[in-house]
């Protein structure tokens, strides 16, 4: 592969993370340029997975098919076992972004394992049915985003001896959780309007009161919303109480999550802690956009403002002391 190739395939990754995942970029941009081009490589990988699943369902079941068959491609060359062959899948030639993946991931010794369980969660979306408990919350959190967290560890650890410690595997899986929950109780609306989901488990919601019933109907955009979403204007929802302390239930859950890894931030290059503390506590200020917003994940979708987030970054680099290694 030509150098000017590669080069054009990581441009690719990278607008994709521009465009879908402001704070994420925003985050991981100030790593060295080798480490920010694999990071953007991945994403676009875990991104296509998501979007593939999101717009088709069940039907996209093909697609995520041909996904596995590529990485399999990746570690193993030969795709189709039953007549021995070495085609190539055709995710390999269809995605500008697959070519830095590829090189990517064998640059920094990406797990096969780890690729495969992100595949997997998305076989769980795909195959979607209503979550009965947080222990399947929890789960479905750690196969769909946990293993992003996973993959990410080689491309930012600063040695991946670390890798083999389970507890420190744990907690990289949990700050996936964590993230995975906060974007849940952003998307409430979004999620019932858009793909016909609740991920709110069945059994918080009979504890708090709530139905599926009154999810479908808080998420019914009013003509005046429809008039000033340009704005991001939306007018006040009265959401009840009920909800409110359902969703703060959920919230607290997703905090404990965000916790483990800041232990194991000395385990991190020193040029990721910054970047990925950053990338952790601006998602969790996403929760206190919703409070911000009257809880109004329904109507709306609630981001941090500008000044929060720089305001969030100020923070996290004048706490900074040097990590005794």
């Amino acid at each position: 592969m030509s150098d000017s190739k590669l080069a054009e395939s990581f441009e690719a990754a990278e607008a994709i993370m521009r465009e879908q995942a402001v704070s994420f970029y925003l985050a991981f941009r100030s790593l060295p340029p080798e480490r920010f081009r694999a990071v953007t490589a991945v994403y676009a990988f875990c991104r296509y997975a998501d979007d593939v699943v999101d717009e088709g369902g069940s039907s996209s079941l093909p697609l995520l098919d041909d996904l596995e068959r590529g990485v399999h491609h990746l570690y193993h060359g030969v795709t189709d076992a039953e007549d021995g062959g070495d085609s190539t899948p055709d995710i390999a030639s269809g995605k500008p972004w697959w070519d830095a993946f590829a090189f990517s991931t064998a640059a920094y010794h990406v797990r096969e394992a780890d690729l495969m369980m992100q595949i997997t969660g998305q076989r769980m979306d795909a195959h979607f049915h209503d979550l009965e408990n947080t222990q399947e919350l929890v789960e479905y959190a750690r196969l769909v985003a946990g293993s992003v967290g996973r993959v990410l560890v080689p491309i930012l650890v600063k040695d991946s001896t670390v890798i083999g410690n389970d507890e420190f595997m744990k907690a990289c899986e949990s700050l996936g959780v964590a993230m995975q929950i906060t974007n849940i109780l952003r998307d409430v609306g979004e999620d019932i309007r858009e793909r016909d989901r609740v991920y709110i488990p069945r059994s918080v919601m009979l504890e708090f009161g709530i139905s599926r019933a009154d999810l479908e109907a808080l998420s019914k955009p009013r003509k005046e919303e429809l008039r000033t979403d340009a704005e991001n204007t939306a007018t006040t929802l009265d959401v009840p109480q009920n909800f409110v302390r359902l969703w703060e239930h959920l919230a607290a859950l997703a905090d404990d999550c965000y916790l483990p890894y800041e232990h194991w931030i000395s385990a991190f290059d020193e040029s990721a802690r910054f970047p990925l503390l950053c990338a952790a506590k601006l998602y969790q200020a996403i929760e206190q956009a919703v409070r911000d917003h009257d809880y109004n994940c329904f109507t709306r979708r609630c981001y941090t403002d500008a000044t929060t987030r720089e305001t969030i970054v100020r923070d996290i680099l004048s706490a900074q002391r040097p990590v005794q290694d």
